[in-house]
């Protein structure tokens, strides 16, 4: 096996993220649904439903219905309300579907961009998951089994189900741009590595391309082509993601802007301003004026 081979995205100490737990599922529904379920835009980032038998309809906002005939899991990675609704047999008689749903809570300054790039909504066909045929059959016994636990072994489940999902979608190329994407190369993966073990940190281009092993051009181009955006813009975003939960934890302004790599709390204000259009304390009265805190 190569260096590179070793040296994968899925390498905890390259990228922590999935290992520090910050991704985390909530199961709110296990049975047959029969009619129409509506899933409203509640706290959940994002929303997991796994189709065990049956078929259905997804209607999501802004698109037009889409119709799953087969044992499927529906991601929608980001937070919207749809609805769920079971097909009806010839003569009018409601036919059952077996569905697993739960809530999505990403934590952590990656959460932003993880699952940037994914379909949305992600529908995959159970059969064609690789490997989990045996995670899967677990996953649904606990569900439809009542037993001493079992919700919480179903959110165990799905939290498992979900890396391996991502590790999926990387493996058959379903993702074009983002931090997945990004993290399928070997190289540029380092070089995501470093910035997310620590925003903080003096990493401009130069050292970030030593980091990949790559030329100072060649690890720009490559970087915007499968990520998006060019290393200095992703690690601004990613230093101002961190500076917001710092800022929700409470920590004040002035402990905040070293934190996530600014060298004052001027400095952090002004990049506050150029990406939302109002300062730190502009935008935390505005989280709490909306709920958030």
């Amino acid at each position: 096996m190569s260096e590179e081979t070793r040296s994968s995205s899925e390498d905890p100490d390259l990228f922590p993220w999935l290992s520090g737990r910050n991704l985390s599922a909530s199961v709110f529904f296990s049975g047959s649904l029969c009619g129409t379920s509506e899933v409203g835009q509640d706290d959940a980032q994002g929303h997991l439903h796994l189709l065990r038998r049956g078929s259905l309809r997804l209607h999501s906002q802004g698109e037009a219905a889409r119709h799953i005939e087969q044992p499927s899991l529906i991601l929608l990675s980001r937070p919207r309300g749809h609805r769920l609704e079971a097909d009806v047999q010839a003569g009018g008689e409601l036919q059952g579907s077996e569905l697993v749903c739960a809530r999505l809570t990403y934590n952590g300054p990656e959460a932003e961009f993880l699952l940037l790039g994914l379909p949305d909504p992600l529908i995959v066909p159970l059969d064609s998951l690789t490997g989990l045929g045996p995670v899967l059959e677990r996953l649904f016994d606990e569900a439809f089994t009542p037993a001493f636990g079992h919700r919480a072994a179903v959110d165990m489940l799905i939290e498992l189900l979900i890396v391996m999902l991502l590790r999926h979608c990387i493996a058959e190329g379903r993702i074009e741009r983002g931090l997945l994407a990004g993290l399928s190369d070997p190289k540029l993966a380092r070089s995501l590595a470093a910035m997310h073990a620590d925003p903080a940190a003096e990493l401009n281009i130069e050292e970030l391309a030593r980091i990949a092993g790559m030329s100072r051009s060649n690890f720009a181009a490559a970087f915007k082509g499968r990520v998006g955006v060019s290393p200095g813009d992703y690690l601004t975003a990613l230093r101002l993601e961190l500076a917001k939960q710092l800022l929700l934890r409470g920590r004040p302004l002035k402990a905040v802007a070293p934190s996530s790599g600014y060298q004052s709390s001027t400095a952090l204000a002004r990049a506050f301003q150029r990406r939302f259009g109002c300062g730190p304390r502009e935008w935390l009265t505005q989280q709490r004026e909306n709920g958030s805190l």
